[in-house]
């Protein structure tokens, strides 16, 4: 809330989303060595969204760190992620979990992984799915068949709403030097 105005651009908007949080990841700038136990804190901090964040259920954000080759793919057994947000059921009734942070706070997770080789870097993304509550809420209601007529509408809905994924924060660590990727978020301490 940019001068105490509330601009409604919110968790829609990578920029806003991007000055709203600040993320620090405490990991190794040299090269991982086989063998190793890598042990990795990323924090997220609320240092700018004046409320929780996210705000309410629609959005989750997903913190993600992943082992990546000497061909910069990932490796599946090695990727862990997080959930910032706060999630209920599609009928409203339950909340399932609330791990979103307060303003001020801050949330750090730990990544710890076993290096299986040479040559691998550590990658670690946030990424911010906006309208991800409604997505669950389209996809459920396509599968239940209930929604005939309006079935194409729901399908572009749905596709909508995943094409809103977006990332604010990805950075490689493990080099000679930390790799920032264009899309990382300015204000990035670490590495």
């Amino acid at each position: 809330m940019p001068d105490r105005r509330h601009l409604w651009r919110g968790i829609h908007d990578p920029e806003m989303v991007r000055r709203a949080i600040r993320v620090n990841v405490d990991a190794p700038a040299r090269p991982l060595r086989s063998g190793e136990t890598l042990q990795v804190g990323i924090s997220v901090a609320n240092v700018g969204a004046g409320h929780y964040f996210p705000t309410y259920v629609t959005p989750k954000v997903t913190v993600q760190a992943v082992l990546l080759d000497e061909a910069g793919a990932p490796l599946p057994a090695s990727l862990q992620e997080a959930v910032i947000g706060r999630e209920v059921s599609l009928d409203l009734s339950q909340e399932l979990f609330d791990t979103r942070i307060a303003p001020g706070d801050t949330r750090t997770l730990s990544y710890v992984q076993d290096v299986p080789t040479e040559g691998l870097r550590l990658r670690v993304r946030v990424e911010v799915d906006p309208d991800h509550f409604y997505a669950r809420f389209y996809q459920a209601t396509l599968a239940a068949d209930g929604a005939d007529k309006g079935k194409a509408m729901l399908q572009q809905a749905l596709d909508n709403a995943l094409a809103g994924r977006f990332v604010v924060f990805e950075k490689i660590f493990g080099g000679t030097t930390a790799a920032k990727v264009p899309t990382a978020n300015a204000e990035v301490d670490g590495g």
